[in-house]
């Protein structure tokens, strides 16, 4: 499933950022980032994954964010969906 992970009140965007890709690279197992969207200030930003449960992402972030930002995580309607990733877009439609 696609579950979007938002992510605000970034209070020192350097460091988020910075432990972004650590983060990234420490995913639960069949859970990756497609997309990563940070606003021009660091302080919010929209992140695009491929998960099992929404739940165990919001968990994740939530744990190695902590104190740096609030996240929230949501399934995607994939079948309502405009601009979804190829693979994603044509699961959906059959």
């Amino acid at each position: 499933m696609l579950v979007i992970a938002h992510h605000t009140n970034i209070t020192d965007p350097a460091t988020f950022w910075a432990k972004a890709p650590t983060v990234i690279g420490a995913a639960p197992a069949g859970t990756s980032v497609l997309s990563v969207f940070p606003s021009q200030d660091g302080k919010t930003g929209t992140c695009v994954w491929e998960a099992g449960s929404v739940d165990e992402l919001q968990k994740f972030l939530d744990k190695e964010s902590v104190g740096l930002a609030t996240n929230f995580c949501y399934e995607v309607n994939e079948k309502a969906g405009v601009g979804l990733p190829e693979r994603k877009k044509e699961a959906a439609l059959n």
